[in-house]
């Protein structure tokens, strides 16, 4: 078997130009915006934060009951089922289906306050190799026990939900060592599951384990 080399990547933040100050006018955006944006804001948390704000862990939620007082709406946004999410595009049409179901219900006049305004931010990956390179699952799980939380974020996240080519090249790595059970295991982690990356850390070093136990 071919050596698989982890990677990970540092996340820099930029502001688009679209911004909200209310319901309509975050659809209107969120519509057009770049992909990245709506990872950054539902996802940045994650990385940002020891734990996560467990009420509203993305900004769209947080925003919505913070500036427009509609905590109704914040806390459907703020868990918005996305355990059958596996990419951006998914994850947009989602919640922009959760704000125009509410509005077809609720008559929402709410409106920013100056400074309040919902800005858009895009988020750029630079992404880089580690020291890290396993040549078999045992050491891979090794590495995952020691590595970076950069790198968790970045494979089980980040490079999964952008499509990245190295969570790609780690599934087929991973499958090429007969582990196609695990993979799907895997697949099915659950960001938001977990109070911080590194209890999402745990849970994969556990999942890797009790696959090795189960198939000695």
């Amino acid at each position: 078997m071919s050596d698989f080399t982890f990677y990970k990547a540092r996340y820099q933040s930029e502001l688009t130009g679209k911004s909200a100050r209310d319901l309509h006018e975050l659809i209107s955006a969120m519509k057009t915006v770049d992909e990245s944006s709506i990872f950054h804001h539902v996802y940045h948390a994650l990385l940002d934060y020891h734990f996560l704000p467990m009420e509203y862990p993305n900004d769209f939620a947080y925003w919505i009951a913070d500036a427009l007082h509609e905590p109704a709406l914040a806390e459907r946004l703020a868990d918005p089922d996305l355990r059958e999410i596996h990419d951006l595009e998914a994850l947009r049409a989602r919640i922009l289906s959760i704000i125009e179901d509410y509005l077809t219900t609720h008559d929402v006049t709410g409106v920013a306050g100056v400074g309040q305004e919902f800005h858009f931010i895009r988020c750029i990956s630079v992404i880089f190799p580690t020291r890290y390179v396993a040549s078999n699952m045992g050491e891979a799980l090794e590495v995952l026990k020691n590595i970076d939380l950069d790198s968790i974020f970045y494979y089980f996240i980040a490079s999964r939900m952008l499509s990245g080519e190295h969570y790609k090249a780690f599934s087929h790595w991973i499958i090429e060592n007969n582990s196609h059970e695990l993979m799907e295991e895997l697949d099915n982690l659950y960001p938001y599951g977990f109070a911080n990356l590194n209890a999402m850390r745990v849970e994969i070093v556990k999942i890797i384990e009790r696959y090795f136990w189960e198939h000695l």
